[in-house]
């Protein structure tokens, strides 16, 4: 089989501005006015009413937690970092603190600290929303890590707060990858699907779907189920199109069952993708031998030898030269 190439597959990245969650108690009578910059999506103008009070309290948990969430709407993460821990330093128990410490480190790629941050927020969650919002994140930066078995875990138990109906695309899309590194096909394969029919179009999704039909293929084709490994290389090729390994493969599939035209067309999908490979042609000359196709026979041999001399291919040669002239 021709030597698949390792393809980089960019992550999602997991976007959401965590809400400050604020009471009367929290938000005195002379924070009002930031609080509603705040929830007026002022954030620069809540940082500015909050900034000489802070200044005068430096541990005032409301105050820094309001100002890091702000920061962190306006992504700037790096600030946000640093007065959400200062929040969490004056012991802040508020679910939002630890989310928005979070997402802020995972906005910057820091998803040890992600993990670390929701960890210590854990005895603050009640909410069955803040708790997907945990799993959400954790599997998220778990995902990020390649901590797929951690990560399938968590994204799994995400859905399962929202009933196992809701969520966004990207936590079925990251699970269905994560199951596909685990060699889950079957839940990969019903979790991409679910990512595409919300995400429809989706390239790294609909390539992962693809590579899953791909790997079932392949294994019944190893089984000798050749009927099963056609049928699963034909969902692999409605998902990646363009893939020359799963049309070898089907050729293959095709081959061993005889069916010698269907096994021709599949070979000659291949060449398109990868015209420079010696096997495609040999196993094209070998379908074109058994159709008595010996001049096309000849031709597709010579090709992988020119690619790839063997003396296989040698002997095939003066075989069908033999046969042509007959």
């Amino acid at each position: 089989m021709p030597h698949r190439r390792c393809r980089y597959v960019k992550r999602t990245v997991l976007v959401w501005i965590v809400a400050a969650v604020l009471g009367a108690a929290d938000a005195g009578a002379d924070y009002k006015q930031a609080y509603a910059y705040y929830q007026q999506q002022r954030y620069d103008k809540a940082i500015q009413e909050l900034k000489p009070d802070l200044d005068q309290n430096p541990d005032w948990e409301f105050g820094h937690r309001l100002v890091g969430l702000s920061y962190l709407a306006l992504k700037n993460n790096a600030l946000a970092v640093a007065s959400l821990s200062r929040a969490v330093q004056l012991k802040s128990n508020t679910p939002s603190t630890y989310l928005g410490l979070a997402q802020a480190y995972f906005n910057m790629k820091r998803y040890d600290n992600t993990l670390q941050a929701l960890a210590q927020g854990e005895p603050f969650i009640k909410t069955a929303d803040d708790r997907y919002k945990v799993f959400y994140l954790k599997g998220s930066a778990e995902y990020a890590l390649e901590k797929y078995s951690e990560a399938a875990n968590d994204c799994a138990a995400a859905l399962r707060e929202k009933g196992g109906s809701g969520g966004d695309w990207t936590i079925y899309s990251q699970l269905g990858i994560a199951y596909f590194n685990l060699k889950r096909y079957d839940e990969a394969i019903q979790a991409l699907q679910k990512a595409l029919t919300l995400k429809p179009g989706h390239n790294v999704t609909a390539e992962f779907l693809g590579k899953s039909y791909f790997r079932k293929g392949v294994a019944a084709l190893q089984a000798k189920q050749y009927d099963a490994a056609i049928e699963q290389l034909r969902k692999a090729r409605e998902s990646a199109p363009k893939d020359g390994f799963i049309s070898y493969n089907l050729g293959e599939a095709h081959l061993f069952l005889k069916n010698y035209s269907e096994a021709e067309r599949a070979y000659n999908q291949a060449l398109e993708q990868m015209p420079r490979s010696a096997e495609v042609f040999q196993r094209l000359g070998l379908v074109y031998e058994k159709q008595k196709k010996w001049e096309l026979s000849l031709n597709a041999y010579n090709k992988a030898n020119e690619l790839n001399p063997t003396p296989g291919l040698k002997e095939a040669i003066d075989r069908v030269a033999e046969q042509k002239k007959r």
